[in-house]
């Protein structure tokens, strides 16, 4: 049975995920666990945490899982096995290890607090974006699971000249589990147009037939910025889910600041797959 793992902190946000998940359950028949981390404060290491305030972070904890456990079942009228856990310590650390135990589908978040920026720059979060090998869902605020029909896979020319650097074997797998169809596009903006384009050309069609297997619509598309390409293609193209490719230097397969813009101004939900 597949797995879904949904990390919560009991935010608006967090259990709005935590309900996309479990449809998402319902609708592959899979198994959910709602974890939930107590982080202990950098400064524990000076000052440690007397037991009475660790007990209450914990027994917190327990209330709120059990809570939402309860309120998912419900939801998903029984049908879900949903499970809880705790883990106490740093949260990168400790979800990449449940992730390296239970080996999910997919993980499945939030954005935390007000927005995803916080998630993308300056959270601990950011970390676990780039390291959990596993694909990776952002839903934003108020988001509603429904089959993920119409998939659109940005791609920059960097991917383009190496290949795809996800598995196809996944993406045909949720192809045939959700009936989805693949639009590929490329976003090119003038100064890259002018750089590369006879190089991206010669090296399209050999990328191009790796993608075969899912046969994707591939469109190009030429414009000043990134972000905006994304963002106006996805207004004319209306999708269910946004698929990118993370790099080391970022959540997205862009640049920080690309980023940082797409995933904040992104009505969809964005999912992450590393190589």
């Amino acid at each position: 049975m597949k797995i879904i793992i949904a990390p919560v902190d009991f935010s608006a946000n967090s259990n709005n995920a935590a309900r996309y998940a479990a449809d998402m359950a319902v609708a592959i028949n899979a198994e959910l666990h709602l974890v939930h981390f107590v982080e202990i404060p950098a400064s524990a290491g000076e000052f440690p945490l007397n037991d009475y305030i660790l007990d209450e972070m914990q027994n917190n904890g327990t209330e709120g899982l059990n809570q939402l456990r309860d309120e998912l079942a419900v939801r998903t009228g029984g049908k879900v096995n949903i499970l809880t856990n705790m883990e106490v310590g740093n949260v990168q650390y400790r979800l990449e290890e449940y992730c390296t135990q239970k080996k999910p589908f997919v993980v499945i978040l939030g954005s935390s607090g007000n927005s995803l920026e916080k998630l993308l720059i300056g959270s601990h979060l950011s970390g676990v974006l780039h390291h959990i090998p596993y694909p990776l869902i952002v839903v934003p605020k108020n988001a509603v699971f429904h089959p993920f029909k119409k998939v659109v896979l940005a791609c920059d020319l960097d991917d383009i000249a190496k290949g795809v650097p996800a598995g196809v074997s996944f993406l045909k797998e949720f192809q045939d589990i959700f009936g989805s169809g693949f639009e590929v596009i490329n976003i090119t903006t003038e100064r890259q147009d002018r750089q590369n384009e006879a190089e991206a050309a010669f090296e399209f069609n050999s990328w191009k037939e790796r993608l075969q297997e899912i046969y994707p619509d591939v469109h190009f598309v030429r414009m000043n910025k990134i972000e905006e390409g994304i963002s106006d293609y996805l207004v004319s193209h209306p999708a269910d889910l946004l698929l990118v490719f993370p790099k080391k230097h970022s959540f997205l397969e862009f640049h920080k600041s690309h980023a940082k813009k797409i995933s904040l101004n992104s009505t969809i939900p964005v999912m992450s797959i590393h190589a």
